[in-house]
Parts: C-alpha cells; sequence; structure tokens
C-alpha cells in the first residue's frame, strides 16, 4: 500500500507541474491577444484621424465654395484667387461690406480655419493646413479650391495633389463654375 502511495504522489505532483506549463501558456496566450487588440485599437485611431482630416477638408471646401457662389461678381473678377491670408481684412460682421470687402474678409475667415484656428464646426483646423483658390487654367468661369495639410504629421511639404510621393501634403480639391 506504501508503494501505492508514492505513485499517487508522483502523479500528483506531474499533475501540478503540467497544470502550471498551462496556466503560463495561457497568460502567455492572453497577453498577445491583449498586445493584439491595442494594436489594433491604436490602427483604428489613426484610421479615425485620418478620415476626420479629410471629412474637415471636404467641408472647408464645400465652405468656400459657398461663400463664392453668393458673391460671383468678384469670383469672375479674380477677387476670390489666392493662396494665402489677407494681411488685413474688413469686419463685415460689424458692419456692411462692399462685395470686394466681402471677398477680403472671405478668405481672410476661410484662411483661419484652414490654418489651425477653430473651425465654424467645432473642431481644430488641420495639422499644416494651407487653402488657396486658383482660376482652372484655359477657362474664365471655372475655378479649384485645395485644401492641403499634414495628415500623419510627417513635415511633408510637397504640394503635388493628388499627392504623388510621401513628401506631398494631402489634399482635397473642389472645382466651382460660375
Amino acid at each position: 500500500m506504501h508503494a501505492l502511495n508514492a505513485r499517487q504522489a508522483m502523479k500528483a505532483m506531474k499533475a501540478r507541474g503540467f497544470t502550471l506549463m498551462e496556466v503560463l501558456i495561457s497568460l502567455l496566450v492572453l497577453a498577445i491577444g491583449v498586445l493584439g487588440v491595442a494594436t489594433l485599437q491604436l490602427s483604428t485611431y489613426e484610421q479615425l484621424r485620418t478620415s476626420n482630416n479629410f471629412a474637415i477638408a471636404a467641408q472647408l471646401g464645400g465652405d468656400m465654395a459657398d461663400r463664392m457662389l453668393a458673391n460671383p461678381a468678384q469670383v469672375l473678377a479674380g477677387a476670390y484667387n489666392h493662396n494665402a491670408a489677407p494681411s488685413t481684412a474688413p469686419d463685415c460682421f460689424a458692419g456692411a461690406c462692399t462685395p470686394a470687402q466681402r471677398a477680403t474678409f472671405d478668405i481672410a475667415q476661410w484662411q483661419e480655419h484652414v490654418t489651425g484656428g477653430e473651425s465654424i464646426w467645432g473642431a481644430a483646423g488641420l495639422p499644416s493646413g494651407a487653402g488657396e483658390v486658383a482660376a482652372v487654367t484655359g477657362t474664365t468661369n471655372e475655378f479649384q479650391i485645395t485644401v492641403r495639410w499634414d495628415d500623419d504629421r510627417s513635415g511633408s511639404s510637397g504640394q503635388t495633389c493628388p499627392p504623388a510621393s510621401a513628401n506631398d501634403l494631402d489634399c482635397h480639391t473642389v472645382i466651382v463654375r460660375l
């Protein structure tokens, strides 16, 4: 009977060691799973941020298109063509403005939203945002609105739209026809 108890004791010790090994393997599998979920969440966050930037750019492009369509005579006169904010702009909120003053006001306000001032939608502007309006070459009544930004915050500065290399800024364009 004594030999039987020794065998049972050996089996019990082996079983305990095997159980400990199972627990360690389970913890390893769990740790790998948690790491995978964390990586997935980071990737999802990056995609969400990119999507949000594209949505803001589309809203900004539409905003300038609406401003231009509300003041077509000044658009055709070239008053909306620009690639930077004007140095000074009238305050058309405080009082009436002429159509030319309204164009300058629209550009200044729009550039503030594009370059990082809080936008009318409550979100901060685009990272390294820039905007421009230019007449489409060869036409007299088509204008291209371009919004650019550094989505991955890598210091990109290229102006090719759509982006042709990793150095080009992300961009969104809108064509306005009068």
